[in-house]
């Protein structure tokens, strides 16, 4: 029972202010019993007295036997004996009934003094009254003590009651909702309507909630950018490894194969102990070594560069001419016309060099890829305020299949493998390594007419209208 109230904020409550309204109630009951008899007597006293002296004035107008009524009236309104002495002796008048009084019943005596009109000396008045208020009020408190416990008991009990229930609910609500916020919920919100501490109180929980809720929100932020981050540094270590996989298959080919040569012409087997003829050969598979090789340097140099210091702004339109000058003779070689159709021209913040290399990778793939007396479309189209940079080639579509691949280092549409046809697999590698520098996108897919790659900008401002297209 000691422990539940030890432990129970409501049952102290409850106690404390029971106890204490019941000892004040009692104190004050009986600093009442004790001070109202006294002050009943004081206050008859004094009236007495004053009656008394009222009689002796009254008296003293008339004279020594004329006042016999006045004295009889007086004995019996107040209950008590007059006595009348003189030199000549004294007179008592009255009586009092003590018939239903008490042993405990005080008398009190008052003595005024009378002038009569026929005497020359004054005559002493004595007044011997009981004084029974006290005994009265003693009587009458003793009878209700019975009544008045049982009323201190219940206002008591009924007083700490509504305290316990007035001020234990607000803290008991608040202790719940703190015991929620330390099991990290954040869901509820304490009423902060009062002025009073424990509205102060809970302000200060549902401020400290709020904050927790917000730095919780940001914890489980920074906890997706941390797996988000962890997903794409194990993407990219994955990616470095088939790479460096990729680049062991493809150096092991033209090695083996010019290594062979090589053996052979040494060794003057068959054929090969003509020279002229096979060292041109090797020559040829050295040149394709050395070309995957710079490629290869060219991707290190590129996914560890910080271009930032590198930035500059430069016109969309000036960039795509320089690229479309770099692969004509290619272009003219095969009848294929490229058309410039940028209705207008946007500013960029790009790396110059590498942005004329990703373009020039990308119009050089859709002409390599083109069959003879085809065309190319370099266009710039605005959705939702986002500008898409595409190039489109047509005569020539990519197997569903192969489009997920294509941005994969080595990767080649063409099953024969040919270097002829398909280059080293490296260009959209690097086409897409470099976007991902400029924070750009890109992605492939099969038109109606052909073979479309989007560029999708970033960071573009207008510079003017150019409603003109250019054909080369």
């Amino acid at each position: 029972m000691l422990k539940k109230i030890k432990n129970s904020l409501s049952a102290k409550v409850f106690l404390w202010v029971f106890c204490s309204l019941a000892v004040c109630c009692i104190v004050v009951y009986g600093i009442i019993f004790a001070l109202l008899p006294k002050q009943f007597d004081v206050r008859m006293y004094n009236e007495m007295e004053q009656s008394a002296r009222q009689l002796a004035e009254k008296l003293s107008e008339g004279a020594y036997w004329d006042g016999d009524e006045e004295i009889e009236d007086f004995c019996r309104i107040n209950n008590a004996t007059v006595t009348l002495s003189d030199e000549y002796g004294s007179r008592t008048f009255g009586g009092i009934n003590t018939e239903h009084e008490s042993e405990n019943v005080i008398g009190s005596t008052i003595t005024e003094f009378v002038y009569f009109t026929d005497r020359d000396t004054q005559t002493t008045l004595t007044v011997f009254y009981l004084s029974r208020a006290s005994h009265i009020i003693t009587n009458v408190m003793l009878r209700l003590l019975p009544i008045v416990a049982t009323g201190i008991l219940l206002l008591s009990l009924l007083s700490s009651f509504i305290c316990s229930k007035v001020i234990v609910s607000p803290i008991k609500e608040l202790s719940k909702n703190s015991k929620r916020m330390a099991d990290m919920d954040t869901g509820w919100k304490c009423d902060d309507s009062r002025s009073d501490e424990i509205g102060v109180l809970s302000q200060s929980l549902n401020t400290m909630a709020s904050r927790l809720q917000q730095t919780m929100l940001e914890l489980k932020e920074a906890n997706e950018h941390l797996k988000a981050d962890i997903e794409r540094s194990k993407l990219i270590e994955q990616q470095r490894r088939d790479f460096f996989i990729a680049v062991s298959h493809e150096l092991k080919t033209p090695l083996t194969v010019l290594k062979g040569r090589l053996e052979n012409m040494m060794l003057g087997y068959g054929d090969y102990k003509d020279h002229e003829k096979y060292l041109p050969m090797a020559y040829e598979s050295a040149e394709d070594i050395e070309k995957l090789v710079r490629e290869i340097i060219a991707i290190s140099k590129t996914e560890s560069m910080d271009i930032h210091s590198s930035l500059c702004e430069v016109s969309l339109a000036e960039t795509v001419n320089d690229a479309v000058l770099t692969v004509e003779p290619l272009a003219k070689d095969k009848n294929i016309v490229i058309h410039q159709q940028l209705s207008e021209d946007v500013t960029l913040t790009v790396d110059k060099e590498l942005w004329h290399k990703a373009l020039s990778n990308v119009i050089g793939n859709a002409v390599r890829h083109s069959p003879q007396g085809e065309q190319v479309f370099i266009t710039l189209r605005t959705e939702d305020g986002k500008k898409t940079l595409s190039v489109t080639n047509t005569g020539v579509s990519i197997p569903q299949e192969d489009i997920p691949h294509l941005f994969t280092p080595f990767y080649r549409a063409d099953r024969s493998r040919n270097r002829s046809t398909g280059g080293s697999g490296l260009g959209l590698y690097i086409v897409k390594t470099i976007l991902d520098l400029h924070d750009m996108t890109c992605s492939m897919t099969n038109t109606e007419q052909g073979v479309a790659f989007y560029i999708y900008l970033k960071q573009t401002s207008p510079l003017r209208d150019q409603t003109d297209s250019t054909d080369l």
